[in-house]
């Protein structure tokens, strides 16, 4: 997979792409699936895999849909990820099984200034980080 032209209006992270995965509306999933497709909700590679790890059976059915990942490849994109994790003083790792992934998907949010798509949960952690980001329910009703 490669990186797409950059058309996006949003990243979804794991929790982002979990929330799409579990979506039981037919016509809802549809037209999520369609913008993973066409890439107005971009993935980043390290988000894609950790999915794939994560939930392997889910990312199978996900997989004919996510054409293209975006790579964590610009230097404006690690700058920004080494800031974001100074500035909450916290290296890139919050614990054991945390591998930074909020991180680096806010570093590409705050560079291309897209919005981070992720679980309401996930919400506080992002506030904190510089980007804006918002729940599956409140996207869909943007």
């Amino acid at each position: 997979m490669s990186e797409p032209g950059l058309a996006c209006s949003c990243l979804a992270d794991t929790h982002g792409l979990f929330e799409v995965a579990m979506q039981t509306s037919g016509n809802l999933k549809t037209s999520l699936l369609d913008q993973i497709s066409s890439g107005v909700i971009g993935i980043p590679a390290f988000v894609w895999q950790e999915f794939k790890e994560l939930y392997p059976e889910k990312a199978a059915a996900l997989e004919p849909f996510v054409s293209s990942t975006i790579r964590m490849s610009k230097r404006a994109y690690t700058a920004k990820a080494g800031s974001i994790a100074e500035k909450l003083n916290s290296g890139f790792v919050q614990g054991p099984y945390d591998s930074g992934i909020e991180i680096q998907v806010a570093a590409i949010a705050s560079v291309e200034k897209w919005l981070v798509l992720t679980s309401a949960q996930q919400l506080v952690r992002y506030k904190k980080m510089v980007c804006k980001a918002t729940d599956l329910e409140n996207w869909l009703k943007q």
